[in-house]
């Protein structure tokens, strides 16, 4: 064990350990020296002298019952997980009722604090992943539990979905001028740092902290002028206009009555329809608009060695899920 691995005599509870940010904070925990107890459906690849897994279904009321009374003794949680699809079902079984499951561990357990990883669009929620999410930070706000609710901007892979397609020669594609959002990405290793930063900092307790990676705020046309300059090929798009989304969301609309799979596609589609016009920075109430400057800014990581990296070696753990389009 290296000296940046010396335990520190707290163990910290993470859940979403198997997932792009989880798998970050787990990391950045053990090199600060906390025991990290994973709890999961599924195993967590770490492997490390301050790891522990715990397979539970955080979904399932019993076992998080029987859970409690075999629990190892911990400072605090770390919650990382999230919807992995957006359908309407598993985003609330994940964002509410896996969570509630936690919280319920940290009153019983008396941990403190409770660290929630969320998002920022969950300014403005239309989708049913943001309406379950905004429901937990409520639950949370109401419970009494110290609390640190951090919404990231964009990550770094929710922008690489597009990388493969340009190098073999295909066009960027963007909706509408290309111009109409923007955002501060910020790398999973940055996000950690800042997640389990707030572990020890009193002042970011019950607090709501929106983030994002250094700036200035990158529209999608210039997300593909980085991308063609790297590869040093002339700039290449396509413009798909965002209404898109709403013709064939309203052309299913009569059959997913129906079905609950059509109805997910639907939903899938109110995703892609938010995310083509909507910004993930602060967005500024009275003023009715996203404001790029008065969102908060962490880390050193920019998006274009991101690109510069994948370009070379490939997107490697980089598991892209959902955000192939984009």
């Amino acid at each position: 064990m290296n000296t940046a691995q010396m335990p520190n005599g707290k163990s910290v509870l993470l859940a979403g350990t198997t997932g792009y940010i989880g798998r970050y904070v787990a990391r950045e925990l053990m090199s600060r020296g906390y025991r990290v107890i994973s709890l999961g459906r599924r195993a967590a690849q770490e492997q490390s002298e301050l790891f522990e897994q715990i397979i539970v279904d955080l979904c399932d009321a019993k076992a998080v019952a029987d859970l409690k009374n075999s629990l190892p003794e911990c400072s605090s949680i770390v919650s990382c997980l999230g919807s992995k699809t957006g359908g309407r079902r598993d985003a609330w079984a994940v964002e509410y009722d896996a969570n509630q499951s936690l919280l319920s561990l940290a009153q019983d357990i008396s941990t403190a604090p409770f660290i929630l990883l969320s998002a920022i669009c969950v300014q403005k929620p239309r989708l049913e992943f943001q309406f379950a999410k905004r429901a937990f930070e409520d639950s949370l706000i109401a419970s009494g539990v110290p609390y640190s609710i951090v919404r990231p901007t964009a990550y770094f892979k929710s922008l690489a979905g597009q990388i493969d397609n340009v190098k073999r020669g295909k066009a960027f594609m963007m909706f509408d001028t290309g111009n109409r959002t923007a955002c501060k990405p910020i790398s999973g290793e940055d996000l950690a740092e800042f997640l389990c930063d707030c572990l020890d900092h009193p002042d970011r307790f019950n607090r709501v902290l929106p983030i994002g990676g250094p700036g200035p705020a990158i529209t999608s046309e210039e997300q593909a002028e980085i991308l063609f300059r790297l590869l040093g090929k002339p700039m290449k798009t396509r413009k798909i206009p965002s209404v898109f989304f709403q013709i064939v969301n309203g052309l299913l609309a009569p059959f997913s009555v129906f079905s609950e799979r059509l109805a997910d596609t639907r939903e899938f589609l109110r995703i892609g329809h938010y995310y083509a016009t909507e910004s993930m920075l602060l967005w500024d109430e009275k003023n009715k608009t996203y404001n790029p400057q008065k969102t908060p800014e962490f880390g050193s990581d920019r998006l274009e060695t991101f690109y510069q990296i994948v370009l070379e070696t490939g997107l490697q753990d980089h598991d892209l899920g959902a955000h192939k389009l984009f």
